[in-house]
């Protein structure tokens, strides 16, 4: 290389000395040989820098083939470990399902028999015995009187026969009752109104909102029974989420907070996207 820049200098000087030559003077020679030194200097200072870059740029490509096969290393070795670690969760989920199991079902069996006891709680106290009257003794000495024969009762008001309202006029009425605010009356209606439309298209809503009858006097036994229809008789009905939610919310207002828990853990498991399950969520079950 620095031959050749050599060549190219004698080229363009040489020709000017020769043509200079007749009418330059040796002080003009002296000038142009300090000017051509000066240029092959500089021109052996770039072919040094040349160099070097050469060299750097040989360096760099040399880290950069080492990074690129340090990095397909890396993502066969986390691709390897991804593989892993999706084999370990799916393991560790079926055991956990498996060790679930168990307890999911004690726990079922624990909420079954709480739900019998109330059952059975509120069947012995619906059962009012019938006060008999003891007729005393006839003390002796004493004319027994004659028994008095009251008067026949005079039928009220009430029980004579009204017309039977339709299913829907039926429930509306007992809803308006409860919405503004008369919770006993309400409690009757909707009562009744399962009575006469056991059948009704609207009897899972009635069952749920007598519950919330129940709730709101603070009979929460009752109205966990009453949720329990709705659960257990339609299984897929809208009310269902409400049911468990309110069903869990009267465990808790009873501190029996095992029986809440398990309830309120099932909404989150059986409807996690709903608005009960959120709001279970936020009870810290």
């Amino acid at each position: 290389m620095i031959a050749k820049w050599t060549k190219f200098l004698l080229v363009l000087v040489l020709p000017a000395v020769w043509t200079l030559g007749g009418c330059a003077s040796q002080s003009d020679m002296d000038t142009l040989q300090r000017d051509s030194n000066n240029l092959t200097k500089e021109v052996l200072g770039l072919q040094r820098n040349l160099y070097d870059l050469n060299a750097e740029l040989r360096e760099i490509s040399g880290r950069l083939d080492s990074l690129e096969k340090q990095t397909g290393t890396l993502q066969r070795d986390v691709n390897v470990m991804s593989g892993e670690v999706k084999s370990k969760v799916g393991l560790l989920e079926k055991e956990m399902e498996s060790s679930s199991q168990p307890m999911r079902r004690e726990a079922t069996k624990n909420y079954q028999a709480r739900l019998e006891e109330l059952e059975k709680r509120v069947a012995d106290l619906s059962k009012v015995p019938e006060a008999k009257e003891k007729k005393p003794w006839p003390v002796k000495g004493e004319e027994e009187k004659p028994p008095v024969i009251a008067a026949p009762a005079v039928p009220p008001k009430e029980a004579s026969k009204k017309p039977v309202a339709s299913p829907d006029e039926a429930y509306k009425m007992a809803y308006n009752l409860y919405s503004k605010g008369n919770i006993e009356e309400a409690q009757r209606e909707f009562k009744r109104f399962l009575e006469v439309y056991p059948k009704s298209k609207y009897a899972e809503n009635a069952h749920f909102w007598l519950g919330e009858c129940y709730f709101s006097q603070k009979k929460y036994e009752d109205a966990i029974l009453e949720y329990d229809e709705v659960i257990k008789k339609y299984p897929k009905g809208n009310k269902v989420p409400d049911a468990l939610y309110r069903q869990g919310m009267a465990f808790l207002e009873m501190k029996d907070t095992t029986n809440a828990k398990l309830i309120l853990r099932e909404v989150i498991r059986r409807f996690p996207q709903t608005d009960q399950a959120t709001r279970a969520r936020n009870r810290g079950i």
